[in-house]
């Protein structure tokens, strides 16, 4: 194997690394309250730091839910006793 191929191939993993890790960023971004376009730059520039970062970073609230303290999971109601009607 010649030093360039093996070079070449560095490169092209190297790259595949940093595509899987905006992708991740992107899908996981919302659940820590981050915004995706930014996160999934940020990880497409820094690659696997930006998601160091990102987990380390205090949570926010999640991007779509309400301000209210008292959230619902909509699985509940699946599990709910239904009551005699009167």
């Amino acid at each position: 194997m010649t030093p360039s191929l093996l070079g070449t191939g560095l490169l092209i993993v190297g790259i595949v690394v940093w595509v899987v890790c905006a992708i991740y960023a992107y899908r996981i971004a919302p659940t820590f309250g981050r915004s995706r376009a930014a996160w999934t730059i940020l990880a497409a520039i820094l690659g696997p730091i930006a998601l160091m970062v990102l987990y380390v970073l205090p949570k926010k609230q999640p991007v779509g839910h309400a301000s209210d303290s008292k959230r619902t999971d909509p699985h509940d109601a699946l599990y709910e006793v239904p009551r005699k009607k009167r």
